[in-house]
């Protein structure tokens, strides 16, 4: 029977040179690796770390870190100012993924306005404009595309 530590996910980041440093959460021991071979797939891994236990982890390819969130805000189409209520469920320095609240037509490719109000202690508002990346129902992905490259308020919430 295998234990908890076996069934639990890690996830592990994957540098810009495609290097994953994997640590053992049984003995602590660290391995650096190349997942250039990795890099198109989206699967788990099993790995077995030299003392023995083995555990199972998911490669993370994204440039900066996702932090999970609940947030509210809405997005405003650009060409014809539909707009819409979403939950942000996490955001990074160059991305965001919402949901609807309810059934709308975006499709990859449309170029939206999000605004949306972070739980830090100032009650940050973010408005940014994103172009759809993927869509699937009510979920959708997108980045960033302001010039600007750091958002220092959006920054300092990811810390």
């Amino acid at each position: 029977m295998e234990d908890a530590q076996e069934k639990k996910k890690i996830k592990i980041f994957v540098d810009n040179n495609n290097l994953a440093t994997v640590i053992c959460h049984s003995c602590g021991h660290a391995k650096q690796f190349d997942v250039t071979k990795f890099i198109n797939l989206n699967k788990t891994l099993r790995c077995r770390c030299k003392c023995g236990k083995s555990f199972f982890c998911t490669l993370e390819f994204r440039q900066y870190f996702r932090k999970k969130t609940k947030l509210s805000g809405h997005v405003t189409f650009l060409q014809d100012h539909l707009q819409y209520k979403i939950i942000v469920n996490n955001v990074s320095q160059d991305g965001i993924n919402f949901s609807t609240l309810t059934a709308c037509d975006i499709k990859i490719g449309d170029m939206l306005e999000v605004i949306f109000t972070l739980d830090d202690a100032k009650k940050t508002v973010i408005s940014k404009r994103i172009e759809v990346k993927s869509a699937n129902d009510r979920l959708i992905g997108c980045c960033f595309t302001d010039t600007q490259l750091y958002d220092k308020d959006l920054g300092f919430y990811l810390r």
